[in-house]
């Protein structure tokens, strides 16, 4: 099991940065190598289930179960995709009158690898994970900022 975690602060509301995290027409801007929804029940509610596609050089078909929702602070999923599983923590809190503070934090497992599968993960596969998701919050930002802006 390995961890990482990323955070950014963002120019908007909570209510307006919470909105914008469960906007699925969004997703595309904001989420690193995601295309499209293939199907959504009950989701982002505890219990839930999400089924995306990524983008071909991403993570192939992602599956989502939805273990936590507490709203405006607290999403938690339990996660699948072809080479890995784990979880994803995403947290909100005011830091600001205008400002919130949106973390990540993501455990992992990777089923296979073979012998060498700890020194990979060190030195590619953690950095990677780690670079997605500061990609995907620094575009959250911009994105939360500039859907603020226009209210």
């Amino acid at each position: 099991m390995a961890d990482v975690a990323e955070s950014v602060v963002v120019d908007a509301s909570l209510a307006e940065a919470w909105e914008l995290y469960f906007d699925p027409d969004m997703w595309p801007a904001w989420v690193d190598g995601f295309a499209r929804v293939r199907s959504a029940s009950g989701y982002p509610e505890r219990g839930g289930e999400l089924r995306w596609e990524s983008t071909p050089a991403g993570r192939g078909l992602v599956t989502e179960h939805v273990l936590e929702h507490e709203p405006r602070r607290l999403h938690r999923v339990e996660f699948s995709d072809p080479e890995s599983e784990g979880e994803l923590q995403t947290t909100f809190e005011i830091v600001g009158e205008h400002a919130t503070k949106v973390e990540q934090k993501m455990t992992y497992r990777l089923p296979g690898g073979g012998p060498l599968r700890a020194l990979t993960d060190a030195l590619f596969i953690r950095p990677q994970f780690r670079r997605s998701l500061r990609r995907s919050l620094e575009r959250f930002g911009i994105d939360a900022a500039e859907r603020a802006s226009r209210r």
